[in-house]
């Protein structure tokens, strides 16, 4: 890891994610730091998996009153297992596209740790294993 950057983003969810593949399409030479897992609140629990499990509840409501669109409804079971194995699916499948690797093939140096400032101009990380 190098150690001067234009910018050190904090956080890896989706407000980390998105300014850290902008300022690189800038030129920026960009850190980012993440303490727990990439992808944040929205990948792992909150915006992706209850988009995924409302998508199943909605098409199984269509399913449910095709009636109304001229068509045959159908009121099979919700294997619940089922549709987990598939929310599960979709949170790794948008993760490959922000994991570590993903991200430094883009040229954003990823960081494992708990960043703190040591003055305005200088973060310490501090991995997870020290």
């Amino acid at each position: 890891m190098k150690e001067d950057y234009d910018l050190v983003i904090i956080g890896a969810g989706s407000a980390g994610i998105m300014p850290a593949r902008f300022a690189r399409r800038l030129g920026l030479s960009v850190a980012l730091v993440e303490k727990s897992r990439i992808g944040g609140d929205c990948t792992w629990t909150g915006c992706v998996p209850s988009k995924s499990l409302l998508k199943a509840a909605s098409v199984a409501h269509q399913m449910r009153s095709a009636d109304r669109y001229g068509l045959v409804p159908s009121a099979a079971p919700v294997d619940l297992g089922s549709v987990m194995t598939r929310v599960r699916a979709t949170m790794q499948e948008l993760y490959q596209a922000e994991s570590p690797e993903a991200m430094e093939s883009e040229g954003i140096d990823v960081v494992m740790g708990e960043a703190r400032f040591l003055d305005p101009h200088t973060v310490r990380v501090q991995s997870p294993s020290d």
